[in-house]
């Protein structure tokens, strides 16, 4: 997997997608990463499974998971490309932290991740569906909130610019 950045032990912090965020960060206990991964088909989504224990079940959400012990947010987003759906070889880099407050509370170090692979040569490992969207449809989805927080600024900052389904 390749990388657009440095270390995140040597690097400036990731900054928050609001003020909101940074306020709620002080009292999360855990942490994730997650990727907003786009390919040439557009943005890559997976619709979660209907499990009530999960957060946001049956939504459409970025791929991602738990920081474990001793990772950093860009080694668990490494991990969890390569096991959600195959991928290893991604140009990412941070964009932005959120704080998850409509799942389990954590905050979240958002990547972008690119990658040349439709979603048909990927390998769904883990929820219900995988799907390309456009920037537009992918925000007319059943998100996840924090998702949908991500995709809308991703879309107010480059004005979907590069994301479109082919």
């Amino acid at each position: 997997m390749t990388m657009g950045s440095s270390d995140s032990r040597n690097a400036p912090a990731v900054p928050f997608l609001d003020l909101e965020d940074q306020h709620l960060a002080v009292s999360a206990t855990t942490a994730g990463a997650m990727a907003v991964v786009i390919s040439p088909a557009g943005v890559v989504l997976h619709l979660r499974d209907d499990k009530p224990w999960i957060p946001h079940p049956g939504c459409w959400s970025l791929f991602g998971g738990a920081v474990e012990q001793g990772e950093t947010p860009e080694e668990t987003v490494v991990r969890e490309l390569a096991e959600e759906l195959g991928l290893t070889e991604v140009e990412f880099r941070p964009l932005w932290r959120v704080v998850d407050k409509g799942g389990d509370g954590r905050v979240l170090t958002i990547f972008e991740a690119r990658t040349l692979l439709s979603p048909d040569q990927m390998t769904l490992n883990e929820g219900q569906g995988l799907e390309a969207f456009d920037l537009d449809e992918a925000l007319r989805q059943k998100l996840a909130p924090f998702c949908r927080r991500v995709l809308t600024r991703l879309g107010t900052d480059r004005s979907g610019h590069g994301i479109h389904a082919g």
